[in-house]
């Protein structure tokens, strides 16, 4: 308990833009703005291309079900291969398969033989390189900056990846109705490209290189079995209380909140009666909700307020997709999202930094893993909306998800004493 209370109390001294005065991290900022792009087209293209396609929600889902479903089956080896290998080099090898999959998608595009299963094959091979990016990210910036300073870094590096999500998918829509698809995907190759080589050049503190190092403390020559990592780390999540309890708090809105996205495509092309532009607008107006979220998460740092801006940020997110569910207006579809953007980004900057921060160095990839083998839980989600709205509409999908975000934060309120008390 005494070191996280040191924790806790080295987390109140953070403030919105401490993390910019360390040189490591200003270099990563830039690394991340690159990926962080190229993934806001990746999720822009593939989804649109997908409905362009089949015209099918349920194929929607699946696709990004398919997509991330890597990052829920390999998350226990995952979380073993990142506190064993420099994250720096995870992270390029990650980049450099983004880059690799849209290359293919592109020629095959270009060649006129692009297909939902060609697609769907691409994409699972995406997201095995995909399943290490959180983990890995998340590990090397304990290193980045002092960890008075990891909830600034945290939002700092929500802020520009919020300015990407709206940046980019209005660049993706603008380029998928002039140039077409493959320049599109195009695109995003010469995004990721140069991300995979500038991660190599990114320092570490001086003190990080000794007490936190890219690849944790242990010598592999030193380290148990990969089941007994495994092991070590379940026994180290199970008597960490503050640890344990992030984790199950972050189930609904990764399963039910988050997934919503991948149905954007139809809200676009059904709903709104739009093409690549109006998709672009949707994310891009999500996108403005998420960066005003990140900035009130900044300006929240320090003042004690944690647990309430949890439980009140999963209500706020669930209000969000109720407001999409009624809506029938662009006007009314955008306001949702933006909402839910705001409370969507509030939530995700409050636990990522509780987990990576209760979490020891040398458990710190298997903890960020386990979180992400919770946040893999997107892709049930995924599936289980595209499912709703093939059969049933959209509005029960965006229905289910608001109902089940509230439902989430009132019980968090009401019976988590441990989030709901987190100062």
């Amino acid at each position: 308990m005494t070191g996280q209370s040191g924790r806790l109390a080295q987390m109140r001294q953070s403030r919105a833009l401490a993390a910019w005065s360390s040189p490591p991290f200003r270099r990563y900022f830039w690394v991340q703005a690159l990926a962080m792009s190229g993934r806001a087209l990746q999720a822009t293209l593939i989804g649109y291309i997908v409905y362009e396609i089949s015209g099918s929600r349920f194929l929607l889902g699946l696709v990004s079900f398919m997509q991330m479903v890597p990052q829920l089956l390999l998350a226990p080896l995952v979380g073993v291969i990142v506190d064993r290998i420099d994250r720096r080099v995870i992270l390029s090898l990650q980049f450099a398969s983004q880059a690799v999959g849209l290359l293919a998608l592109g020629i095959f595009s270009m060649l006129g033989h692009l297909n939902v299963p060609v697609i769907a094959v691409t994409v699972v091979l995406m997201g095995i390189g995909n399943a290490f990016a959180y983990p890995a990210h998340s590990s090397l910036l304990p290193g980045l900056v002092p960890m008075v300073n990891l909830q600034s870094a945290n939002a700092v590096n929500s802020m520009m990846g919020n300015v990407m999500r709206i940046v980019t998918p209005a660049l993706a829509g603008f380029l998928l109705d002039v140039s077409g698809v493959t320049a599109a995907l195009l695109l995003g190759v010469g995004i990721y490209a140069p991300a995979a080589g500038l991660v190599l050049l990114v320092p570490l503190l001086v003190a990080a290189v000794v007490s936190v190092s890219a690849q944790g403390p242990l010598e592999p020559a030193s380290r148990p079995s990969v089941r007994g990592d495994i092991v070590d780390a379940v026994a180290y999540i199970r008597q960490n209380l503050m640890l344990r309890a992030a984790l199950v708090n972050d189930i609904v809105p990764y399963l039910f909140g988050l997934s919503h996205v991948a149905l954007l495509p139809a809200v676009a092309s059904d709903v709104l009666n739009g093409g690549a532009s109006m998709l672009g607008l949707l994310f891009g107006v999500g996108g403005a909700g998420a960066m005003l979220g990140t900035l009130a998460a900044g300006m929240l740092a320090g003042r004690n307020l944690r647990g309430p801006t949890i439980w009140i940020s999963m209500i706020g997110f669930g209000i969000g997709m109720l407001v999409v569910a009624a809506g029938e207006s662009a006007y009314l579809i955008m306001s949702g999202l933006f909402i839910g953007g705001f409370f969507q980004m509030l939530y995700i900057i409050q636990s990522d930094t509780l987990v990576q921060t209760f979490a020891e160095d040398r458990f710190r990839g298997r903890a960020l893993a386990a979180q992400s083998m919770v946040n893999g839980l997107m892709p049930i989600g995924l599936l289980t909306l595209g499912t709703i709205a093939q059969f049933a509409g959209l509005t029960a999908a965006f229905a289910l998800s608001g109902v089940a975000l509230v439902t989430a934060g009132v019980v968090t309120a009401l019976f988590r004493p441990s989030m709901r008390d987190l100062r």
